[in-house]
C-alpha cells in the first residue's frame, strides 16, 4: 500500500551465430556443426557456410575407367579446372533465421526509500516465444552482421504478490502531542500488508543491433562485439487480494531486538471540544477498563484506521519498461565439424518507467495512481546466455541453452497522482460544518485538523500530484531454459 510521506496528513549481432540476450534468448546458431548423414563432405558446415558454395564430395582416388573412357585422375582434373573458373564467393553472405521458446522463472520489486513500503511478486513464470533474424555481408575486409528480434511472453500459473509497509517502516500519518504539556504520545505510523495472486500478465521485447563478425580470437573461441538497443516491458496484475492496516503508535523497544509498537484507539467524548482524544493501555488505567471510560461520559470508541479488507477483483496493476543501448560480446567455440557452443554477455544502460494502479487511497478508485521513472543511463542490466549447438541438415540446426538477466535502477524518481474530486468533496462538507467559515475551520486551535491537512496536501502537491526525487530503488531478475531451431539461407 503506497504513501508518499506527506507530513500531516539481440540486437545481437553475433556474428557467426545469433546470439540474442536476454530476456533475450542467446539464440546462437553457430557456423560450425556438420549433419553426420553429410559425413562424406570434404568440408565442414561452417567451412560451407563461410565460402557460400557446396563441395562436390571426394571419393577414392584409385584409377577407375568410366564409360566414356576417362580415368578418375582426368576427372578430378576437369574438375579443378571448373572451380578455378567459379566466381570467388568466399565471403559469408546471407540470411539466418532463429526461433525458440523458452520458460522464464522472474522477480520483480520496487522499494520506497523514504516512504518505507516494498511490493514484490515473486516466482513469476513466462512462456515464451522469440524469433531473430540477421543478414551479414562485407564492408571491405571487414564481416558485418545485422538482427533484429522480437519476443513475446505470457505469464503461466498464479504467483504471489506481497505489499509490504511493515517490514520497512510503515508510513507516517501524523504526531499526537498532549495539548496542556506538550508530551508527545508518539507518531501515528499506518503498518499495512497485503497478498494477492498475480496470474494473467504479459511481456514483450525487441531488439535490433550490429556488430563486426570474429572481430579477434583468443585460442578456439572467436569474439564478436556489437552494440544495440533492446526494449522490454511487462505487465502483471494482481487478483483476490487480503490485506491488514494497523494504525500504531508509541513503539517500545523491549530488548533482544524486538520492537513493539501501541495500536491507535481513539476515544470520542461528550461535550468535549475537540471530542477525539488519544487512549492506549497503560498499567496506572488497564483494570477497570470500561467503567474508566463510562464514567469519564465515552460517546465512540474508534480503532482508527486499523481495518482487515478482501478485493476480489484486480487490486495491482503495473506496466514496467526497460529500454535503451547496450554493448556485447558473442563467443563461439567448436566442439566439432557437428557440435559447437556459443555464449553472450551483454551490459546495457536503460531507462525505467514503472506506471501502476493500486489501492493506496482512501475511495479505493484506480485511476494512474503511481508513476516512476529514471531516463536512459539511469538503469543497468546485466544479460548472460550460453547455448549448445547440434547440426541436423545442411541449413538446419537445433540448440539448447539458459539466459539470465538482471535489471536494476536507484534514485528514480516518483510521482503519486491523488484523487482530486475525493479531497474536494471532502473539502465542502467540512466547510458546511464550519458555516462556509474557511478562516474558523483553518484555525490551528479550534479548527478542523483533516481541512488542514487537506490544505497543506493541496500545497505540497501541485495539481494533486505528490513528486518525489530518488525515492524508487528496483530490480528484476530472470532465469530461463530454451530449446530452438536455427536455419541459414
Amino acid at each position: 500500500m503506497r504513501k508518499l510521506n506527506v507530513k500531516s496528513s539481440l540486437i545481437a549481432l553475433f556474428v557467426p551465430f545469433a546470439a540474442q540476450a536476454a530476456g533475450t534468448y542467446y539464440t546462437g546458431y553457430t557456423n560450425y556443426y556438420q549433419p553426420s548423414q553429410q559425413g562424406y563432405s570434404s568440408q565442414t558446415y561452417a567451412q560451407r557456410q563461410n565460402s557460400g558454395q557446396y563441395t562436390t564430395p571426394s571419393y577414392s582416388t584409385a584409377r577407375y575407367t568410366t564409360a566414356s573412357g576417362a580415368t578418375s585422375s582426368q576427372l578430378n582434373q576437369v574438375k579443378t579446372v571448373s572451380n578455378a573458373n567459379s566466381v570467388d564467393v568466399s565471403a559469408k553472405k546471407g540470411f539466418w533465421l532463429n526461433a525458440g521458446l523458452s520458460r522464464e522463472t522472474a522477480m520483480w520489486q520496487f522499494d520506497m526509500k523514504e516512504s518505507g513500503s516494498i511490493l514484490h511478486y515473486d516466482n513469476v513464470s513466462w512462456n515464451v516465444l522469440d524469433v531473430t533474424g540477421g543478414y551479414t555481408f562485407d564492408m571491405g575486409n571487414t564481416k558485418v552482421a545485422v538482427d533484429a528480434g522480437i519476443k513475446y511472453g505470457m505469464q503461466a500459473g498464479e504467483t504471489t504478490m506481497v505489499d509490504d509497509d511493515v517490514t520497512n517502516g510503515g508510513f507516517f500519518i501524523s504526531q499526537w502531542i498532549n495539548g496542556d504539556d506538550n508530551t508527545v504520545y508518539g507518531n501515528e505510523m499506518g503498518r499495512a500488508l497485503s497478498i494477492g495472486t498475480s496470474e494473467g500478465g504479459n511481456m514483450l521485447g525487441f531488439n535490433v543491433g550490429v556488430g563486426i563478425e570474429d572481430f579477434f580470437k583468443v585460442g578456439n573461441v572467436k569474439i564478436t562485439p556489437s552494440v544495440g538497443f533492446r526494449y522490454f516491458k511487462y505487465k502483471l496484475e494482481t487478483k483476490k487480494n487480503y490485506g491488514l492496516n494497523i494504525d500504531t503508535t508509541q513503539c517500545i523497544d523491549v530488548g533482544n531486538g524486538e520492537t513493539q509498537c501501541l495500536p491507535i484507539i481513539t476515544l470520542h467524548y461528550s461535550g468535549e471540544t475537540n471530542p477525539v482524544i488519544l487512549w492506549y493501555p497503560t498499567d496506572d488505567n488497564k483494570d477497570g477498563f470500561w467503567d474508566i471510560l463510562d464514567s469519564a461520559g465515552l460517546d465512540g470508541i474508534s480503532p482508527g484506521d486499523t481495518f482487515y479488507y478482501e478485493l476480489s477483483g484486480i487490486s495491482h496493476s503495473y506496466d514496467v519498461t526497460w529500454m535503451g543501448p547496450y554493448i556485447a560480446l558473442d563467443l563461439d567455440y567448436l566442439i566439432n565439424q557437428n557440435n559447437a557452443v556459443n555464449a553472450r554477455m551483454e551490459l546495457g544502460l536503460p531507462g525505467y518507467n514503472a506506471t501502476g494502479d493500486q489501492p493506496y487511497r482512501i475511495d479505493w478508485q484506480h485511476p494512474k495512481s503511481v508513476e516512476d521513472e529514471a531516463g536512459i543511463g539511469g538503469a543497468l542490466h546485466f544479460g548472460l546466455g550460453a547455448n549448445w549447438t547440434t547440426a541436423i541438415t545442411n541449413s538446419v540446426a537445433l540448440s539448447i541453452g539458459l539466459t539470465y538477466d538482471y535489471y536494476s535502477v536507484s534514485d528514480a524518481d516518483a510521482k503519486t497522482y491523488l484523487n482530486q474530486a475525493y479531497y474536494t468533496d471532502r473539502w465542502n462538507e467540512i466547510l458546511a460544518d464550519y458555516s462556509n467559515n474557511e478562516t474558523a475551520m483553518l484555525d490551528p486551535d479550534t479548527g478542523s485538523q483533516e481541512a488542514i491537512s487537506i490544505k497543506n496536501l493541496e500545497e505540497q502537491c501541485p495539481g494533486w500530484v505528490c513528486s518525489a526525487s530518488g525515492e524508487i530503488e528496483s530490480f528484476y531478475k530472470s532465469m530461463g531454459i530454451r530449446v530452438g531451431v536455427n536455419a541459414i539461407f
